[in-house]
This record gives structure tokens, sequence and C-alpha cells, in this order.
């Protein structure tokens, strides 16, 4: 039998048609999965990859291999996870890897309805801006991330929540605000991803003349401008209580809003699935974010 690192390495290569991507995946070098592979290929005979000038393919022998190596792949981790905990004291669990923002803005606001449906399930949530591997031994279960299509194949991705940007501030700052007119002498409060300049153009309005403030994260300008600060760009998915409570409000209405390419997904590697608690959080996290109603202002 091949060696299973051989086997993982071909596996990953062959759902990213990738070497670099199957590298990336597996936490090792692009030269470690091409020789890996290159292993197989010897051990077996077989051509399992057409190296072509734009990535790889696979060979009819490769198309007809890799299926058996997934479920081959399924059936371990079916395995492992069918492992309950022995001990009365050891809980399950489920982790889940997000942005700080949405951790802060979204997610942790709603944990206690979660609890109140499992108690028994203890949720640990990894706030992270960097992209982290899913599903293997000691690695977050599933994440939420905003991005676009396509995804890894190997995960499911849900659509949960928009990330279209609009103003919002606080009450008193909005009464002084009737038109995108009136920004030229408000603050902008500015994120890391600097979207101003497109909102700006999109309301034909004017930059203003006094200087901005720039936080590394969302929910740190969502903050200041709760606090009165000045004015910031944010989907309605993390500023839906602020605006319900009058905490914010959007001095424009959420009409005019930067359309983006990207949403907050879901991503859920395919055989977590298969654990009870992981199921039982994706499907909440799905019920959380079905669509709620808008306000005017």
């Amino acid at each position: 039998m091949p060696p299973l690192a051989t086997l993982r390495a071909f596996d990953a290569a062959a759902r990213h048609l990738n070497f670099r991507l199957a590298a990336e995946e597996l936490n090792v070098t692009h030269g470690a999965v091409a020789q890996q592979v290159r292993a197989l290929e010897a051990s077996l005979g077989v051509a399992l990859f057409e190296r072509e000038p734009r990535g790889l393919a696979l060979t009819p022998t490769g198309r007809a291999f890799h299926p058996q190596i997934r479920r081959a792949f399924a059936l371990i981790a079916g395995a492992m996870a069918g492992i309950e905990p022995t001990q009365a004291h050891e809980r399950r669990g489920v982790t889940v890897t997000v942005t700080p923002s949405f951790a802060a803005r979204w997610l942790i606001p709603r944990l206690g309805s979660f609890s109140a449906l499992a108690p028994d399930v203890e949720v640990r949530v990894l706030a992270s801006e960097a992209t982290e591997r899913l599903g293997g031994p000691g690695l977050p279960d599933l994440a939420v991330r905003l991005s676009a299509p396509p995804f890894d194949r190997a995960l499911e991705a849900q659509r949960l929540l928009a990330d279209d940007l609009f103003p919002v501030c606080s009450p008193a700052l909005a009464a002084t605000l009737a038109t995108p007119a009136d920004l030229l002498g408000t603050t902008l409060l500015h994120d890391a991803h600097d979207a101003w300049p497109l909102w700006l153009e999109l309301a034909n309005a004017r930059a203003p003349l006094t200087a901005g403030k720039r936080f590394s994260q969302t929910a740190l300008a969502l903050g200041a401008a709760l606090d009165g600060q000045g004015i910031a760009l944010a989907p309605f998915a993390l500023v839906a209580d602020d605006l319900a409570q009058h905490r914010l409000v959007a001095p424009f209405g959420t009409d005019i809003r930067l359309v983006s390419e990207r949403a907050f997904y879901l991503l859920t590697p395919k055989l977590a699935r298969t654990r009870p608690e992981v199921a039982l959080f994706r499907s909440w996290l799905l019920d959380e974010s079905k669509p709620r109603a808008e306000p005017g202002v």
C-alpha cells in the first residue's frame, strides 16, 4: 500500500488541480506535494495527472482513482467522528472561526440563543483575520468569512449575509446631515476595506475637508460611530441591532449603498457535517441569518 502522505497529497492536488493550493492546504511546500505525487505515480506505475501550462488535469486513471481515495478518507473521518467522549465531564463542542468584527457585531450577541437551544454543546469562537484550515484534528469545524466564490470543492459554502455598505452614525450627528453633500464638514471613519472613496463617487459627493480616522477593523470604526466621532460605512448585518435600537442611524437611508461582490459565507467541510453538534450549529447560523427588514433611515 502506498504511504498515506502520498495519498493525501494526491487527494489535495486532485481537488485543487494545483500543486501550490494543495501545498497551502497541507501546510507543506509546493515541491513536497509534487514529490509525493510523483512517488505515488511511481508506486502505482501509472500517471495520475497531466502537467499542463495552466495547471493540472487528471488522467482517466486519476479520475477513476480519486473518488475511491475520497471515500477512503471519508471512512477514516467518520470513524474518528464516531468516537464519543467517555468521561462524564467531557462536553461536546464546536469551534467556529470568524473575523473579529463579525464576532463582535453579529455572532456573540446571538450566542445566547444557541446556548438555550443546545446547553450541552460548548461553542469555541476563534476570532481571526487569517484564513484557517478547517475540519482536521485540532482545527476549526466551520468558518464564516467575507469572501466570494469559487471555494474549495471540499467545502460546502452557504451565503449568509450581504456586505453591501451604507453610511451610519449617531442620531446627534445624523441630525446635521440632510444629503451626502453635508459630509463635507464631517469626519469619515475608515476601516481596513477603505470603501469611502467608492461610496462618495457613487453618491456624487465630495470628500470631507477634515481629516478622517482609520481603524484596522470595522467593529472599531463602528465603535467610534456609536461614540459620535464620525460616520462609518457598514453592512446591514453588522448594524441591524443598533439601527433597531436607534443607537445608530442611516442618515441617507439604505438605498445609496455600495454593492459588494463579496458576502459573509458559511464554510463547512463536507465531512464535518457528520458530527451532530456541527450540523446543529450550522443549522442555527442559517436560521439566524435569514433576512430581516431593513429600516429606511
